[in-house]
């Protein structure tokens, strides 16, 4: 991103549902390419997705980052579905081209404030977005489960943030 860009994260509206189906999409494909099946990252339908954005930003938890008015990532928080914790970041998503700005952050910033208890679950061979939520404050809590993608079976890492730490302001 050229300097100057205005950016800019706020709470997801209906009409973000197309954009964040885009994004959604497009990083799957570039950030789980050769972990996941080329045949489920291929079959990924932005019609699909975009439906389910659709049904999902109206119950809120959903924040979007913006570059000169175009969405380039997004956030999905709420209440956990699991017993042991109160809160979970479900999704978090940036454009390889806004990778590195602190977008990333500011959406986890944004949606995350005031939460005293955090959890989101991560791929074991994703030493990437380990990093960036470790940068984050969050921690491995030692929950483990295996997720089954396209006949692979792939080992997820629970991560929790507590209220003991601080969401880090660094770029990652």
């Amino acid at each position: 991103m050229p300097p100057g860009d205005a950016m800019t994260v706020r709470p997801a509206l209906l009409s973000d549902a197309p954009a964040v189906a885009s994004v959604h999409v497009r990083t799957w494909q570039s950030a789980y390419r050769g972990l996941v099946p080329d045949s489920e990252l291929d079959a990924l339908s932005l019609e699909q997705r975009t439906a389910m954005w659709q049904r999902a930003i109206p119950r809120g938890g959903v924040w979007v980052a913006l570059v000169d008015d175009t969405v380039v990532g997004f956030v999905a928080v709420g209440p956990s579905d699991e017993p042991d914790a109160a809160f979970k970041l479900y999704a978090i998503y940036v454009l390889p081209s806004a990778s590195g700005t602190g977008l990333g952050q500011e959406l986890a910033r944004a949606a995350l404030a005031g939460q005293q208890d955090v959890i989101l679950w991560v791929f074991e061979e994703n030493p990437r977005a380990r990093r960036f939520y470790e940068q984050l404050g969050f921690r491995a809590d030692g929950a483990v489960q295996t997720e089954t993608l396209g006949g692979v079976e792939l080992k997820e890492m629970r991560y929790r943030f507590t209220a003991t730490t601080s969401i880090n302001s660094e770029p990652a």
